[in-house]
């Protein structure tokens, strides 16, 4: 009589569906369909009804949990038992990413995808991992490229990735090729040069199989192609012209760099500069970007014959030229936004001093922080500028607690709006406003670290992230004070947690 009332609750719960508060739970398990949940409730014991008292669904759920997390541990132990096999699996596709533990599988699985329309190179790079696998330590997904850092590409398994794209362009067979090192740099080397290279490549080129399959990336391994068959880099598809002394001091770039920077390292040197004023130009936006370049040689070119200019400069002089030359202002009327054009356009180098150069320089900085010092503005004088979020996760961590009156809640939140910049800048008086067109082009992302004490909540320091590079290159406090030993702790454990990188210099 007892089974014939449940079956009779459980058709009319089913005649009157699943409320919200179901639908999450049943969700929370894993599941879609109302059947689906039923029928697990039936196998592991427990009730049909839809209707349940929340004690009873956190009893499913943790239920549910335990039964996934064993789940996981066997599946960890069988991948580690029998690597191969579970490579073999992925590649037929009998699993996915969401069905292996491991990181390295995981990122097989989603490199995979992204060639499931392309058979030649699928098959390429299913030949590839398989000979990999076999004989070397290549199948391993942390970031390589220091400067990339997290960016798409940057792993060993993307570069195997990258290697295979280019299987028409082989000049050896893959099975010839054994590792002569155990160093995992060296033995991705050996495997490239073995596949494209007849003639001496340099080592800084190898950077070009970690920068995806973009095509400024594809771009990049063709110039690897083009050195490797023994041809000139001046005849390669190149971002600037090249003259047979700057490919002369490419050639003899150093390792740490990547190809791009070398293209620069190349032609800095050839105009007559040295190591140390390469490097200088190198961490500034010329470093990697090739845009109106018959311009900017002539920037480099004032540097280099003025050599006693202090080249801690280099960075606020290119940043300021830029500005003057080819950045347009963020501006928004009537609630439309639009850009207007660069202050001075035909801005050249031509009758400029040091010291002329210099003292526009300081008088920009100034302007600046006139403009963007928001304690003086009122809410109405600030732009109407929002932009998407970043995507980067944010950041929590509790330490202390109630009971002894020392707890503190740390959080960095990401800032996505014009107001929000200049309530920052009027909190921590500094100038983080100025930032707005660098956020809303995509460029930086402005983040709080704040704390929440017995006291209530303070502001902390103003974060600065590249977006491209995925790194933190700023941390003020108030009035532009350094983070001290505690609030840099909590940035490295926020950049562990969100894959981001930490400048050296913070």
């Amino acid at each position: 009589m007892a089974r014939h009332d449940s079956n009779l609750k459980t058709k009319k719960d089913r005649a009157s569906g699943p409320d919200a508060e179901a639908l999450i739970h049943i969700r929370s398990l894993g599941m879609k369909e109302v059947d689906e949940y039923l029928d697990w409730c039936s196998q592991h014991g427990f009730g049909r009804r839809l209707k349940k008292h929340w004690h009873l669904r956190a009893k499913e759920r943790a239920f549910a949990h335990r039964v996934q997390a064993a789940e996981r541990v066997a599946q960890k132990k069988q991948e580690r038992k029998n690597p191969q096999k579970i490579l073999e699996r992925i590649l037929r596709g009998e699993m996915s990413g969401d069905a292996v533990t491991q990181p390295h599988l995981q990122a097989i699985c989603q490199a995979y995808a992204t060639v499931a329309d392309d058979r030649k190179a699928r098959f390429a790079f299913r030949e590839v991992l398989r000979h990999a696998s076999a004989c070397s330590e290549l199948l391993r997904c942390d970031p390589i490229i220091p400067k990339f850092w997290h960016q798409t590409g940057n792993t060993y398994i993307e570069a195997l990735l990258a290697l295979s794209r280019q299987f028409r362009a082989r000049v050896r067979p893959l099975e010839d090729w054994q590792p002569q090192s155990h160093n995992v740099r060296r033995q991705f080397a050996s495997l490239a040069r073995h596949l494209y290279a007849e003639w001496p490549v340099p080592p800084f080129m190898d950077s070009v199989w970690f920068l995806g399959s973009g095509p400024d990336a594809q771009r990049q391994q063709h110039w690897f192609l083009h050195l490797g068959r023994g041809q000139n880099i001046r005849t390669a598809d190149l971002p600037l012209p090249y003259t047979k002394r700057m490919a002369h001091q490419f050639m003899q770039a150093p390792s740490e760099l990547t190809a791009a920077a070398a293209l620069r390292w190349g032609q800095i040197l050839a105009l007559g500069g040295n190591p140390r004023l390469a490097r200088a130009i190198l961490a500034t936006r010329l470093g990697a970007n090739f845009a109106h370049d018959e311009f900017w040689s002539t920037v480099v070119q004032f540097f280099i014959d003025h050599p006693l200019l202090d080249l801690a400069h280099a960075g606020p002089i290119i940043d300021f030229i830029h500005c003057q030359r080819f950045a347009g202002e963020e501006i928004v009327i009537g609630g439309v936004r639009g850009v207007n054009g660069p202050p001075q356009p035909n801005f050249t180098m031509k009758g400029r001093t040091p010291e002329s150069l210099l003292g526009q320089v300081d008088a920009w900085h100034r302007a600046l922080a006139r403009v963007h010092q928001p304690w003086r503005l009122s809410s109405r004088e600030v732009p109407n500028l929002e932009w998407p979020a970043s995507g980067i996760t944010g950041f929590m961590f509790t330490e202390g607690a109630v009971k002894t009156g020392n707890l503190q809640v740390w959080t960095i939140t990401e800032l996505t709006t014009a107001r929000d910049l200049f309530a920052e800048g009027r909190a921590m008086k500094h100038c983080v406003a100025s930032y707005s067109s660098s956020c809303a082009r995509g460029q930086s992302s402005i983040w709080a670290l704040e704390v929440d004490q017995s006291i209530g909540r303070s502001k902390v320091l103003t974060i600065e992230v590249q977006l491209r590079s995925r790194q933190i290159v700023q941390a003020r406090g108030k009035c532009n004070a350094l983070p001290c030993d505690k609030h840099k702790a909590l940035l490295r454990r926020w950049a562990e947690q969100a894959r981001l990188s930490l400048a050296r210099h913070i």
